[in-house]
């Protein structure tokens, strides 16, 4: 039987010892901790059953973290071990509460969706119906797991998971939040328009987005109306989400050929 958990774990580990690893003792230390902060991630993405928030979309995601942390150090010249725990734990774990049954008091069809709500989920639909609440989800896995909250700061990461859904209407504004938050939302954008397999994609991520609930209607009438409008949203509602980013990973040849796969589909 294929393990793709662990197969996900050595491409990150691949990427993590070209990116950020060999630097100075401290990050070598952070570095082993990122690594089983990934294990943790993948190993719950292994079980997801929704089409876009997936194992592989889990991979993706912290990949590019990793190439935005190389970035940053041929910016700056170092990056420090808070830094690349607080980001890639927001990345790796922002997105885990669409998981059903991740959290200790999920039991069968009851899942754990706000801080006073059990809810009773019907098991017909895949994780991606469990979107809406992986915000207050994914925090609530982070402070479960004594291993991850003593090595990260959880406001810090708490905030960068609420903001890292580009979908819904926040009426947060990107002063509002610090730099790992803009990150992380970068990121999770990045991630999707990069990617190789970009149409099959954004039609995983509509038909996820529609079975939650959380298409507006009132922009996009079906699947068809979403593919043809989406580059213009992008340019309308996400562009000012990445252009930081953007000029950041050109700071390596890695980052150009994201930047460029990213544009060869715009």
């Amino acid at each position: 039987m294929i393990n793709f958990t662990h197969i996900a774990k050595i491409e990150f580990e691949k990427v993590l010892k070209g990116s950020v690893e060999y630097q100075d003792p401290d990050v070598v230390s952070a570095s082993e901790i990122l690594k089983r902060m990934a294990l943790i991630s993948f190993s719950r993405f292994a079980r997801s059953s929704s089409l876009y928030f997936s194992l592989s979309h889990a991979l993706s995601t912290s990949i590019i973290g990793l190439h935005i942390l190389d970035a940053m150090r041929c910016r700056n010249g170092v990056i420090r071990p808070g830094q690349i725990l607080n980001l890639m734990a927001s990345v790796l774990f922002c997105n885990i509460g669409i998981v059903k049954g991740v959290l200790d008091e999920d039991q069968d069809d009851k899942q754990k969706v706000s801080k006073d709500e059990v809810r009773l989920v019907d098991q017909n639909y895949t994780d991606s119906s469990m979107w809406q609440y992986k915000p207050f989800r994914s925090v609530k896995f982070i402070q479960g797991i004594s291993f991850l909250d003593t090595n990260v700061n959880l406001e810090i990461v708490s905030r960068a998971i609420e903001y890292s859904d580009f979908l819904h209407t926040t009426t947060t504004t990107s002063s509002d939040v610090g730099e790992i938050a803009k990150y992380v939302r970068a990121i999770q954008v990045i991630t999707l328009m990069s990617d190789q397999n970009y149409e099959r994609k954004l039609v995983e991520f509509y038909l996820s987005a529609e079975e939650a609930g959380l298409i507006d209607k009132s922009v996009f009438d079906d699947l068809a109306d979403f593919r043809d409008k989406w580059v213009q949203y992008f340019w309308d509602r996400l562009y000012h989400d990445v252009g930081e980013e953007i000029l950041l990973l050109r700071e390596t040849t890695e980052g150009r050929n994201i930047v460029s796969q990213m544009y060869s589909h715009l």
